[in-house]
């Protein structure tokens, strides 16, 4: 749950009480009444919480009266309703209660102040002393004025059930974020000590069916353990947790980092993998290396992973883009000969928990689907893009835009 609109609300309604006072002194020059206040009950005492005054000062802001000296209360409890009183002190509500003398011979109109449930929450009141004749037009002013703050109080008590919706989500998400840091640490060391053996195993004498068995553990706890990376880094993206750490990078070295990762399996499988860059972006770069080379680990993967023949490249180019800041745009273009995506799945890219292959693809490669969905998270962080510039029967090219600072440090590069 996003903390901003909730923000959004209770400045909303704050502003709105605020705008109730200003009706309420618009009002008081409606009505030519000395007094007017807005006071609340519980079942013990009256609270005044805003009053407005003419010449004489009748009430004040801050006055605590008990209930049964509140004209307020007898609005809510007697009245149930609005209350005309011409002469408070003839009339038989109000002529021996304590309050008339305070306030003085006036007349009087109150209206009830409602929650949005339907409870008592207070009045709306106008005192005059000079005995002003309250008129219909005058209570229907007051009754649209206690509509308004029931409103108001509407909105106060969803702002206040928001408040605790998102603290509570919060509190889930803290523990959820706990419990997958805990499972991973519970898992992985088991893993690790599974994989360790494998190791061992690979450095006895074994047979051509025992490596098979030796290689399908190792690709097994290798998958899993790439599959819980991912969860947590999910995890601590959606808890607002991950930020950009602006720090000098050789982008030949992020370049190559990413690209040695992968070079084992596709040299198993047979298939190229080169990087090309032009030489005038040599040199080190201000920025995020580390999500650079990560996003570039996860795209360089996938093309190995569905690339049976032929070649996987990345290539880095500068963008035709303005330069802000100091800063250019580089293109780190991924570009494989594989399999291609289906034009009516091409929308289920970079979604979390989703992927884009058929289920017999599935079977052969695996995952869970939340590499791109990083990537994409990873390069918003950094204020670029991921997206798919090219896909077909002849392969797909996925390419990361990123905005970079040059640090003009050159250096020799040759092309593999």
């Amino acid at each position: 749950m996003k903390t901003d609109y909730v923000d959004v609300l209770s400045k909303i309604s704050d502003r709105l009480y605020k705008s109730g006072m200003d009706v309420m002194h618009t009002a008081s020059r409606m009505i030519p009444a000395n007094t007017f206040c807005i006071a609340t009950l519980d079942r013990v005492s009256t609270v005044v919480l805003n009053a407005f005054n003419r010449d004489k000062v009748i009430l004040t802001e801050g006055l605590v009266v008990a209930n049964e000296e509140s004209y307020c209360a007898l609005v809510t409890e007697k009245a149930k309703g609005p209350l005309v009183i011409e002469n408070n002190m003839t009339h038989p509500l109000t002529k021996d209660m304590p309050a008339t003398q305070f306030v003085g011979g006036c007349s009087f109109l109150g209206v009830p102040l409602l929650t949005p449930g339907g409870q008592i929450f207070g009045s709306l009141c106008a005192f005059d002393d000079q005995y002003y004749a309250f008129e219909e037009r005058d209570v229907e002013l007051l009754l649209s004025l206690s509509r308004f703050f029931t409103d108001v109080l509407s909105l106060d008590e969803s702002v206040e059930r928001l408040q605790a919706a998102q603290a509570q989500a919060m509190r889930v998400l803290e523990e959820k974020d706990n419990l997958l840091a805990v499972l991973s640490h519970e898992i992985r060391t088991p893993m690790n000590g599974v994989l360790g053996m494998a190791n061992l195993l690979r450095s006895t004498t074994l047979t051509e069916e025992q490596q098979n068995y030796i290689a399908v553990i190792e690709d097994c706890g290798e998958g899993l353990l790439e599959m819980l990376n991912q969860i947590l880094e999910h995890s601590k993206i959606q808890a607002g947790k991950m930020s950009v750490d602006i720090e000098p990078f050789n982008l030949v070295e992020c370049a190559e980092q990413a690209i040695q990762i992968h070079a084992f399996e596709a040299g198993k499988k047979g298939i190229g993998l080169r990087l090309e860059i032009e030489d005038e972006l040599l040199g080190n770069y201000e920025g995020d290396g580390l999500k650079i080379r990560q996003i570039l680990i996860n795209l360089i993967s996938n093309a190995v992973k569905f690339t049976d023949s032929g070649e996987v490249l990345l290539s880095i180019e500068k963008e035709d883009k303005p330069v802000q800041d100091d800063k250019e745009w580089l293109a780190f273009n991924v570009r494989d000969t594989g399999t291609g995506i289906a034009p009516e799945r091409k929308n289920q890219l970079f979604r979390s928990f989703s992927q884009v292959h058929d289920k017999s693809i599935k079977c052969n490669y695996g995952g869970i689907g939340l590499g791109l969905s990083i990537c994409r998270q990873y390069a918003e962080l950094m204020n670029g893009t991921v997206v798919l510039t090219d896909t077909g029967p002849d392969g797909s090219c996925f390419t990361l835009s990123v905005p970079l600072r040059s640090l003009k440090t050159r250096q020799t590069f040759n092309a593999g």
